[in-house]
């Protein structure tokens, strides 16, 4: 199938958010200004539409409390009048449409969330799939890590595989927070992840490509700016009160492990292997899943202020195994600087 613009995605579709009829998980506790649950409109009859759904509790490891469902049904309302029903004409995030009068029209869901919860909230989504919406009150995130998944473009319309994308990522995650935790007796809070909910300007074999590019020097950061860029193209800039992982998905490639780096104390980037391979919660890791924690790791531990440990602790013996060196998870330690360095800061609880 064709895919559009992206540009042409959001003015012609909008953002298409979660309907405000969906039953949220108990976690997500729902502000003052979310909508009211009401009934999905009767419209099977007359189009053929996916079913309509209760959203899946999100994962407990990763904190969903500050995002919420926004009314699908009466944003189209608003926007085309109150003979107007949503309807899910594909089960993906553009598939959202208003029907009237049998004819149907795009609805622009970043004015659905300004004009449902106003100011604060930003549009965001944790998947591509229909569902997958989410209006998310920024400024709730502080202290909390963000990981981001930029999704390359011909891998933008396939729901499943970035589901698995997503999957992955999130049990990699999951590894390298554990391990902070065993090693500092303190770890850092992940929101749920979320994936960028515009279309790649980039193929996965592109992105690939970046990713082994960052071996030459005069191209060292290139994947990293890149990844950063899609992260901009939908999501605020994190602030010192926030910090983002960002691994693009580029289906399975378990071997593009080059180009992890990280800038300005807010930006952990890491290659498409974090989103290609399945990591244990704890215990022995393979080569793989050893080298795809490690780069998540490192680059977070620089985010947080930590320094190579050999350049910081050069007379420490054991420099060599921190994390900030060369030492990979499991087995990897923390020196005891670092440890006082990161413990006091507000991301660790």
């Amino acid at each position: 199938m064709s895919t559009p613009h992206p540009s042409t995605l959001l003015r012609a579709y909008g953002s298409a958010i979660l309907l405000g009829l969906l039953v949220m998980p108990a976690a997500c506790d729902r502000s003052a200004t979310a909508p009211e649950s009401r009934p999905a409109p009767s419209t099977a009859a007359s189009h053929d539409l996916f079913p309509i759904t209760k959203l899946p509790s999100p994962a407990p490891d990763f904190d969903a409390s500050q995002y919420f469902a926004i009314d699908v049904n009466r944003a189209a309302q608003q926007q085309y009048g109150a003979s107007a029903t949503a309807v899910l004409t594909t089960d993906h995030l553009y598939g959202w449409k208003a029907s009237v009068a049998g004819r149907l029209f795009g609805i622009d869901m970043a004015r659905a969330v300004a004009d449902q919860y106003g100011t604060g909230y930003v549009l965001a989504a944790v998947g591509v799939a229909g569902y997958d919406w989410r209006a998310v009150r920024w400024s709730g995130l502080n202290s909390h890590i963000v990981p981001v998944m930029p999704v390359a473009s011909d891998l933008f319309w396939d729901v499943n595989s970035v589901r698995t994308g997503l999957a992955n990522f999130k049990s990699v995650l999951l590894t390298i927070r554990n391990w902070y935790s065993y090693r500092a007796g303190q770890t850092f809070h992940y929101v749920q992840p979320l994936v960028v909910f515009l279309q790649s300007t980039q193929t996965a074999a592109q992105w690939n490509a970046l990713a082994e590019l960052s071996t030459d020097p005069n191209h060292r950061y290139d994947f990293m700016n890149a990844a950063i860029g899609e992260y901009r193209r939908s999501y605020p800039q994190p602030g010192s009160a926030l910090k983002a992982v960002i691994v693009p998905f580029t289906g399975a490639s378990p071997d593009i492990w080059h180009g992890a780096a990280s800038t300005s104390g807010i930006y952990a980037v890491s290659p498409p292997r974090a989103s290609s391979i399945t990591c244990p919660a704890s215990g022995s890791l393979d080569a793989r899943c050893a080298d795809a924690t490690y780069a998540i790791g490192h680059e977070l531990g620089h985010t947080f202020g930590l320094q190579h440990a050999c350049d910081a602790y050069p007379s420490d013996p054991n420099c060599g195994n921190s994390i900030m060196q060369t030492g990979k998870p499991w087995d990897a330690i923390l020196l005891s600087g670092e440890i006082n360095t990161l413990t006091p800061q507000s991301f660790f609880w």
